[in-house]
């Protein structure tokens, strides 16, 4: 009997677990779309993972930004499948709907945000810096939440787990590649260089080196944490750990 109700005990702390993981993710998506949505109204441009289906649907009318969107992100997860191979989990093709989860947060964030917008250039790099720390803030939650990240995030992860390099350095590397692409997309489809300005490259080169930061201070409270735990002799499931780690380097 008392075998028995160890054994509930365990499954429901790892049921509450699990819960809290995919909450977080959830949460970590909802911050992405509101940073995503204060970038946006800095009026410098687009964000970089956003930038090349932003161009196309300028090329081509007929069609809209959310179904270039949709495309895009799909696109995406075959490049994951691709540099996984058999490492490539069928789990992480929710990343499909959760991109559905994400668009509807930017929907309702940008009606929340309403008129609200910066008065000057000035204002609108600093509302540029915000937006691009709430979106890393985003970004480092649905990382730490090991479950399933959006698709350019698991894109780096999947570069990350092949090369051990750091999340926010190839990250960086990940967003200028998108940067340019929109950039060379705005020539070939609308003519000239549309939907993307200097927020676009700033976001590209600093966005991840945010997220190295919010590593590292994540990193310490969790060497804290372990280090308590330890004191205690318990053990700390870390997230990060059971999904191979984000870097051997944070």
């Amino acid at each position: 009997m008392p075998a028995a109700l160890a054994e509930r005990s365990l499954t429901l702390r790892a049921a509450l677990f699990l819960t809290g993981r995919i909450a977080l993710m959830l949460a970590g998506i909802a911050v992405m779309g509101l940073g995503i949505d204060i970038v946006v109204k800095a009026d410098l441009g687009n964000s970089p993972i956003s930038a090349t289906p932003n161009v196309l649907s300028l090329g081509f009318t007929a069609v809209s930004f959310g179904t270039f969107m949709l495309g895009w992100q799909c696109f995406l997860v075959l490049v994951q499948i691709v540099l996984l191979r058999r490492e490539f989990r069928l789990v992480d093709l929710w990343q499909i709907p959760i991109s559905v989860f994400f668009g509807v947060c930017i929907d309702a964030f940008m009606t929340l945000l309403g008129p609200a917008a910066p008065t000057s250039y000035v204002a609108s790099w600093l509302w540029l810096a915000g937006g691009m720390a709430v979106l890393a803030l985003g970004i480092v939650m649905t990382v730490v939440s090991g479950t399933v990240m959006n698709c350019g995030e698991a894109v780096v992860q999947a570069v990350v787990r092949k090369t051990g390099a750091r999340f926010g350095t190839v990250k960086v590397g990940f967003d200028l590649a998108c940067a340019a692409l929109a950039c060379l997309c705005a020539f070939l489809f609308v003519g000239h260089l549309a939907g993307v300005r200097e927020g676009t490259f700033a976001c590209a080169a600093f966005t991840g080196v945010i997220v190295n930061v919010y590593m590292g201070l994540y990193g310490k409270l969790r060497d804290a944490a372990r280090a308590r735990s330890k004191a205690r002799g318990e053990s700390v499931a870390d997230p990060l750990v059971q999904r191979g780690g984000v870097s051997s380097q944070e």
